[in-house]
Formats: structure tokens, C-alpha cells, sequence
């Protein structure tokens, strides 16, 4: 590619200015040259050298959605759960290999590659962990430390990709060996600071034994924790720490008779719990019960939380709880609550296809339009991990849940529950 200067009939166009020209000249195709290179096309000028050696041309851009916040859970293990936007904006398909989480002098702290790298990847167009051309994946971190163990004040993200070409058939194809980029390569992107702010101390919305953490933080990628979506053009996680609360009979089962009754379900109609003073901001109270055991219907983005409360907890904390029953809210908006309050019951509304209560903490009022919050409860005895597979047959056709003791069972006080773990809560 070049850009060619004529004549005219009086000698050049603008004699005078002739240095400025050549020297804009040259810039525009020093430019459309590096463009070329960063797409896998021509080789960079002998004489140029454009970067240190430290910086490499990535072919995909890295960005952390929102600063981690630390929060301390049930393992005794300080968690900080964040997610990297992983951007292609190159010709090329570039597979994701490892990614690091490392501080300022470069120490890693955590490695997500292989097959526990693909289980923590939502990739928007591909397969597996490669990128195509435009396309862009997040990718779902949970770096954690010992209890009281020094937490970096910023972290950032090491990543070792592999780069193919794209082929005439729009399919990936061989990387030239002799061309201008390695394909493969590895790179640090812009350290993010950590942040100070505590996790909100609260109390649990429920009481009693045996409730389940389903769907809960932090390394595993459920439909909360992988709940991404775009408001007005802002990347937003409202559900990183969200929990859907169920409740085991004695027998760890979840229901007895037919699933798609709601008097099956023992816990249907519980008491949900103030977990802090606070003020009511939003609510919403018109949504019907759905059907157990059925795809949930009518869904809109109004009512997706089926009837639900939003409190003011300070702070910056706005504590979210979804799923109640119609006509159970015993406050309006401006109401003024007290920790520990009956606010409504436990319901089957909105987008759920079982009774229990959703339940977070966020940075806003918006159910949708808010990034999560971690929260720590004051107090919750564990009493072991429900097991993968007999809990998906739990909720198919109501066999007992098989509950796995370990190291998370006992006493916790100021921890969060962590993802199938089994709680008694205060009565």
C-alpha cells in the first residue's frame, strides 16, 4: 500500500509545504502498515521499531467489567470474583490458551488453562476457547487467598494466546511460520486496582435448616455468575453473588408428591427476612405464580424477578430479593425496615420453574441495571455440599439429595455460602 504525491502544471502542489507532506505521508503508511501487521498481512519496516520489549500486538484486547471486591467465604478463603472481556477486533482466530491472574511484579496468583479455563468461558460466536474474527468471550476469574492473607492492591491479566488465519472459507487455517507475528505469544494487560471497600455484613433472609446455595459464587459458572448483559451500552453483572434459596426436607428431599404442585414444596410460603435496616426503593408486586417443574411464561423485563423488594441498606448496597409470593409484601416504597422484619414470603413468580427465594446484594436499585455486591452473613452452620448429580435429580424427580461432608461444614461467622453448600440458619 502506498500514497503517491503528483504534479501539477506549476511543479509540485504545494511546493512550500513539501517537507510536511512527505513526513504526513509517511505516518499515514507507517499506520496502514501496522494495521496490516496486527491483521497477519504485511511485514513491519526493517528500520522501525514501534514497541518495547515489553508490548506485543495481542490481536484481542483485555478489560476487566468492574474492580474486584474482596469477599471472605465459607473455605476460610478470601475470594475475588471478576470477569475479563476478551475483545477480537482483528482478521484472525485466536484460541485463548491460559490466563493468569498476576499483581504489579508480575507473581501469579491464579491460572485458569485446559479444560478449567473452557468451563469458566461464555465465548459469543466460536467453539471451545477460539475467538473469530470480531467476535469476544468473557472469561470468568476467581482468584482467592488464605484468610488473612495480604491481598495485592491491584491485579492484572496474563494471557497466552494462539493465533490461525482466517482461509479463504472463512474457517481457520495454518498461521504463516515466516510471517511477522508468532503465533503464539504471551502478554500482560493494564494492572486494575482491587478494591478497599469491605463486604456488606448482614443477616441471612431466611431461617432454619438445610437451605441450599444454589447457584452461588464463585468458581464455578452458573446461570448467576454467568449472567452478563448490556444496559444502555454498559457491561453489567448484577448476579455475580446472587443465590437461589431452597429448602431439604429431613429426608434431603426437595419435595414430596407432584412437582408441579406448589404445596409439594414444604418451604413454599416461608418467611423472608430483613437483612438490614434500611428503606424500601423498589418493588413490584403483580406477577402470578408460575407452574413447578414448567417453562416459566409471560416473561418480560419488567417482572423477570417475579415479585420482589429492593432495600436501601447503605452504603452503597441495595439488597435484592425475588420470587415472592403475590399479595405477601408487607411493605411499600419509602417504608422504613428493620433488620430481621418480615418482608414477604417465599414465592414461585416471575423467570423460575421452582419455589425460592433469589437473593443478592448490588450497587443500585435496578435489578438489572446494577453490577453484584459481595455480602457476608453473620452468622450460618454448614452442614455439608449437595452433590452434583443427585441434586439435578432432585429437582427431575424427587430423589433424596446426597449431601457431601468436608471442611465447610460447622460454625461460620461473617462468610459468604459458598455454591451447593448446605446451611442452617439461625431460627
Amino acid at each position: 500500500m502506498s500514497f503517491q504525491v503528483h504534479k501539477n502544471r506549476m511543479g509540485w502542489s504545494s511546493g512550500r509545504s513539501l517537507p510536511g507532506n512527505r513526513r504526513k505521508f509517511r505516518t499515514i503508511r507507517l499506520a496502514a502498515c501496522l494495521l496490516a501487521i496486527a491483521a497477519g498481512g504485511l511485514a513491519p519496516a526493517a528500520q522501525a521499531q514501534t514497541l518495547t520489549s515489553d508490548r506485543v500486538l495481542s490481536s484481542i484486547g483485555i478489560s476487566l467489567l468492574a474492580p474486584p471486591v474482596p469477599v471472605l467465604g465459607a473455605d476460610d478463603r478470601i475470594h475475588l470474583a471478576y470477569e475479563l472481556l476478551a475483545s477480537n477486533t482483528s482478521g484472525l482466530f485466536v484460541t485463548l490458551d491460559k490466563m493468569e491472574a498476576v499483581d504489579a511484579d508480575q507473581h501469579v496468583l491464579a491460572t485458569l488453562a485446559g479444560p478449567a479455563l473452557l468451563a469458566m468461558v461464555t465465548l459469543h460466536g466460536g467453539s471451545g476457547t477460539t475467538i473469530p474474527p470480531g467476535g469476544s468471550a468473557i472469561v470468568f476469574m476467581d482468584t482467592s487467598f488464605a484468610a488473612g492473607a495480604s491481598i495485592p492492591p491491584a491485579i492484572a491479566a496474563r494471557v497466552t494466546i494462539t493465533r490461525q488465519s482466517a482461509g479463504a472459507d472463512g474457517k481457520p487455517a495454518p498461521f504463516p511460520p515466516n510471517g511477522p507475528l508468532p503465533a503464539t505469544v504471551s502478554f500482560t494487560g493494564p494492572l486494575t486496582r482491587i478494591s478497599s471497600a469491605p463486604a456488606v455484613v448482614i443477616d441471612p433472609p431466611l431461617r432454619g435448616p438445610r437451605w441450599v446455595a444454589v447457584n452461588g459464587c464463585c468458581d464455578a459458572l452458573t446461570s448467576h455468575r454467568g449472567a452478563v448483559m448490556a444496559v444502555n451500552g454498559v457491561q453489567r453483572v448484577p448476579e455475580r453473588f446472587a443465590i437461589d434459596w431452597v429448602q431439604l426436607l429431613p429426608d434431603n428431599r426437595l419435595y414430596t408428591g407432584d412437582r408441579s404442585r406448589l404445596e409439594s414444596y414444604a418451604y413454599f410460603g416461608a418467611p423472608v427476612h430483613a437483612v438490614a435496616d434500611g428503606t424500601v426503593v423498589n418493588l413490584y408486586d403483580r406477577a402470578p405464580e408460575q407452574v413447578p417443574g414448567a417453562p416459566a411464561r409471560g416473561i418480560t423485563p419488567e417482572d423477570v424477578g417475579g415479585n420482589m423488594v429492593v432495600i436501601d441498606i447503605g452504603g452503597g448496597n441495595f439488597a435484592f430479593f425475588a420470587h415472592l409470593q403475590p399479595g405477601s409484601l408487607r411493605v411499600r416504597l419509602g417504608d422504613r425496615v428493620a433488620r430481621g422484619d418480615v418482608i414477604a414470603l417465599l414465592g414461585n413468580t416471575g423467570n423460575t420453574d421452582a419455589p425460592h427465594l433469589h437473593f443478592h446484594v448490588m450497587d443500585g436499585k435496578s435489578p438489572l441495571d446494577a453490577n453484584g455486591l459481595p455480602y457476608v452473613f453473620t452468622r450460618f452452620a454448614g452442614r455439608g455440599m449437595l452433590d452434583e448429580a443427585s441434586g439435578e435429580a432432585m429437582f427431575a424427580d424427587g430423589r433424596a439429595g446426597i449431601l457431601q461432608p468436608g471442611r465447610l461444614d460447622g460454625s461460620h461467622v461473617n462468610q459468604l455460602p459458598l455454591n451447593d453448600e448446605v446451611v442452617d440458619f439461625p431460627e
